[in-house]
């Protein structure tokens, strides 16, 4: 299948799951066109690196696009929160909370996006993050809780002010490891609909995540801190040699530069080839991964 939108947006962002742009007088937030394209990409910065990963929210975005409904069973459950007592668990798990709250909001699941937000504003307090989910968070969060497109530029403003955080105070590790999670799991949202529903958009979303798969392994070895990461280094490296399987080809476009933006979006048709036998073992994997993550 072929690809004709992928752009990136080659600006120095910190981890979000989404792009924001501020509010507007009437209380209510404003949303830029971008913000809401299921084929966006954000971008991360550690130490002057810029790394390219699809957005959580993003492949949430694309999933909604193909009309597959809401399934709360994809979701980690609440009262699992509890048991993560350090910081390696809880950054994970915030990450994936992040995401099953932006999925929820998505779908208007308002009493849903509701519970997991208590639950991430619980995690971020464990991590020492209670200042992204202050009282001015959450007066912005019920002023828009009836529009889940304001909900989402809400709950990226409140992660990008927690990942600030994380950098500025060197725990770029604690970073790393939220950023891993949300990835985990909305490719395990990807890998489990589309065993539900195949769909041509979604395989290749998946295979798209070949690159992003490295990227990943290279920030989790860069910020390794005593060997913590090292069986999840090895369990993602198990799934890199599936992933090896997929063929994906490159079309360049020449890049687009904004002069008033100051940003330059690369353009890029690409090809995704991935056999259904390759598919399968690369979702099994990712649910392994997903499991040890969460249990």
């Amino acid at each position: 299948m072929k690809i004709t939108f992928y752009s990136l947006s080659i600006i120095g962002l910190s981890l979000s799951l989404l792009t924001s742009c501020g509010g507007s007088n009437d209380g209510k937030e404003k949303v830029d066109k971008e913000v809401l394209d299921p084929n966006s990409s954000l971008n991360t910065n550690f130490d002057g690196k810029i790394f390219s990963i699809p957005s959580p929210v993003q492949t949430a975005l694309l999933i909604k696009e193909i009309n597959l409904p809401f399934n709360q069973d994809l979701l980690n459950p609440i009262k699992s929160a509890s048991t993560y007592s350090t910081e390696y668990k809880q950054a994970l798990n915030l990450g994936i909370y992040g995401t099953d709250l932006g999925y929820s909001a998505l779908y208007k699941q308002k009493s849903v996006s509701l519970k997991y937000l208590s639950v991430v504003e619980k995690l971020t307090g464990e991590l020492g993050l209670e200042g992204a989910f202050d009282k001015k968070f959450m007066s912005r969060f019920e002023k828009n809780s009836d529009n889940q497109d304001s909900m989402m530029v809400i709950v990226s403003d409140a992660f990008r002010k927690a990942d600030n955080y994380l950098k500025n105070s060197n725990r770029k590790a604690t970073s790393a490891l939220i950023l891993t999670g949300g990835w985990v799991e909305s490719l395990h949202y990807a890998c489990q609909l589309n065993k539900t529903k195949s769909n041509q958009k979604i395989i290749s979303r998946i295979g798209e995540q070949q690159q992003t798969l490295n990227t990943i392994i290279e920030i989790l070895e860069e910020y390794n801190k005593k060997g913590s990461n090292d069986n999840l280094i090895s369990e993602l490296k198990d799934l890199q040699t599936s992933f090896d399987k997929v063929v994906i080809d490159y079309q360049y476009v020449a890049p687009k530069t904004d002069a008033k933006t100051k940003t330059t979006t690369l353009n890029h048709n690409i090809t995704v080839k991935i056999d259904a036998a390759t598919l399968e073992q690369i979702a099994l994997k990712v649910a392994q991964i997903r499991e040890n993550i969460i249990k």
